[in-house]
């Protein structure tokens, strides 16, 4: 090989270290952002599971239209599981975590924001401090301060919230759970 070659070899290889160092020290200052902004929220016992099963009725397909979805991006730092990720089992995070991709256990951030996009798909247990769903859930969500459910969220099981908001658009068939009662609904709007 002659010179000229070489060169080049070096150049992308210099050009590539260069770009990783960007990320790194990118994803650093997010981090330290992140850690400089905690939410604190006390802990709960768990969520009760609803006593009889639902009947298999599936979601209204999903409408176009002509309104932005909405950005979930907006969690800074903290743990996202990518739309190609699948995770079996328990997740325990002490930082804002965004889903999406598909997660079937267990996902516990009771002092942090958690995050489901449209891609995102959570089976069995999700509690956060305060959720976002734009996905679908089939189990139990459990937000400590308040449930947001976007325009595409499809949610299947129980839902346990101070503060539950439901976008036009989203399709529910949940057990509503508060302090010591619950009550049964079906609600597709």
């Amino acid at each position: 090989m002659g010179i000229q070659v070489w060169f080049i070899v070096l150049g992308v290889g210099v050009m590539t270290l260069i770009v990783w160092d960007g990320k790194r020290r990118k994803l650093k200052q997010r981090s330290l952002s992140a850690a400089s902004i905690a939410h604190h929220a006390p802990a709960a016992a768990s969520a009760p599971i609803p006593d009889k099963p639902f009947e298999a009725i599936s979601p209204p397909a999903a409408e176009t239209s002509t309104v932005a979805p909405p950005d979930l991006g907006h969690i800074r730092g903290g743990s996202r599981i990518g739309s190609a990720t699948h995770v079996l089992g328990k997740v325990i995070a002490d930082e804002p975590v965004l889903i999406k991709g598909r997660l079937e256990g267990t996902l516990i951030a009771p002092n942090h924001p958690v995050s489901v996009t449209a891609t995102g798909h959570v089976t069995s247990y999700i509690e956060g401090n305060s959720i976002d769903i734009d996905g679908q859930i089939v189990g139990t969500l459990k937000a400590n301060t308040k449930a947001t459910l976007l325009a595409r969220a499809r949610i299947v099981g129980v839902v346990e919230a101070p503060r539950l908001e439901c976008m036009a658009g989203a399709w529910l068939q949940v057990d509503v759970a508060q302090k010591t009662s619950r009550q049964r609904i079906a609600m597709v709007s």
